[in-house]
């Protein structure tokens, strides 16, 4: 069989555009190829190479951002958030609030303020007192600027998320399999039509009239580009510590809101109740770009070290600063990578007339990730831009030292 569109990745941004391909055309043959969350096993031996951002609990959602264009499309995702949680049965999405707390008069808090004007984002301008009142739990800096936002904000599981946009796709008729693909080639049918063949790690075939590849921070590995071309984007290391509460510490902070700590270049999430029955509060740092990969083996370890090597000190000590009370049980690190695009948009672009991308989400596409997928699927659906967004924001860059002859349009 011959499916009409095939997406590689399986992760957030590969599972809402499956969705979307078919509730967008019912008629679609679409299939959805990327690889489960790993076992126990598969993290310990050392085989797996590919993975995903997804494998975790908790994500920091809002309409806000301080750009324009993210914070779009973030807003347009969260709208169908409840949408998607009846649909599949599966509740992701706890709308806690957020606050934006940075430097009173730094640019960044500025820029917050501009897009909640545009986006019509309901807010409250806090100051250090006024939200240490709100929030007696917390404390910052007496300089600090707080942007809350109550409604359309919070946090969401990307687990359950991925979980519920394959259940609903499955529902409409799209076929799931759970393999790496290794090469994306053009082949001729049997009916002498030109199609790109799908090869799997596994031997397995699949052929499609179009691909799209969501495949993140592995885009620029295997044989999956045209000829020796490769994307321009950084992989950056993002690092997180899980803090362990009691039962009773995480009651206490019921009313927390996620948190983006701008002054200290981190996140932070309230308790979380995880798959272990366990009460985490979730830290992250900001990636940076001098923490980059440039070859497989380096980005799969990353992921398999679980960031244990990373240190803690630091984290532990911005969370005490902010809860002065808190009382850990336990500390337990994690890290994924961020594919951060020179232009700090996503890509979302047509490589050849067969071949689509849809990468580069800058640490910013799970919230974002409903939306996003509806994009991407209404271009490889047609064959070319359509979504009402200027396309020029978001095409493929190229390394320079990628031969520019060797994409030839087929593919």
């Amino acid at each position: 069989m011959t499916y009409d569109v095939c997406i590689v990745g399986a992760g957030m941004v590969g599972s809402a555009a499956a969705k979307w391909l078919c509730k967008l055309q019912r008629e679609t043959k679409v299939c959805l190829i990327g690889s489960q969350e790993p076992t126990k096993k598969e993290w310990e031996d050392g085989r797996r190479e590919v993975f995903a951002s997804h494998y975790d609990e908790g994500r920091v959602t809002r309409e806000l951002d301080a750009d324009y264009t993210w914070g779009l499309l973030g807003q347009r995702s969260i709208e169908r958030y409840r949408e998607i949680e009846q649909e599949s049965g599966i509740k992701f999405y706890k709308e806690v609030g957020c606050a934006f707390i940075d430097t009173k008069g730094n640019q960044r808090m500025q820029n917050y303020k501009e897009t909640a004007g545009k986006l019509g984002v309901r807010h409250e301008i806090f100051n250090c007192q006024s939200f240490q009142a709100k929030f007696p739990y917390l404390r910052v800096n007496h300089d600090s600027e707080c942007v809350w936002t109550a409604e359309r904000a919070g946090h969401i599981s990307p687990r359950k998320l991925v979980a519920a946009q394959q259940k609903i796709a499955s529902s409409l008729g799209c076929h799931v399999i759970h393999e790496v693909v290794t090469s994306i080639t053009d082949v001729t049918s049997q009916d002498g039509e030109t199609v790109v063949r799908v090869l799997s790690e596994n031997g397995r075939e699949i052929f499609a009239k179009r691909v799209l590849l969501c495949t993140g921070a592995f885009t620029n590995f295997h044989s999956i580009l045209p000829g020796d071309r490769k994307i321009d984007f950084n992989m950056c290391r993002t690092f997180v510590v899980k803090v362990e509460l009691s039962e009773q510490d995480a009651i206490k902070m019921l009313d927390m809101p996620s948190i983006l700590l701008d002054n200290k270049d981190c996140y932070v999430l309230p308790p979380i109740k995880y798959p272990d029955g366990k009460y985490y509060l979730k830290l992250g740092l900001w990636f940076s770009l001098d923490n980059q990969f440039s070859d497989l083996h380096g980005a799969a370890e990353w992921f398999r070290s679980h960031g244990r090597n990373f240190g803690t000190s630091d984290t532990i000590a911005v969370l005490r600063e902010l809860i002065p009370g808190i009382r850990p049980i336990s500390l337990t690190t994690d890290c994924c990578i961020a594919s951060v695009t020179p232009t700090g948009q996503l890509y979302c672009d047509m490589l050849a007339s067969r071949l689509g991308v849809l990468i580069g989400m800058n640490g910013l596409g799970a919230k974002c990730s409903n939306e996003i997928g509806r994009m991407g699927a209404s271009m490889i659906s047609k064959g070319s831009w359509n979504y009402d967004l200027n396309p020029d924001m978001f095409k493929v860059q190229y390394r320079k030292n990628s031969p520019k002859s060797l994409l030839t349009g087929k593919l």
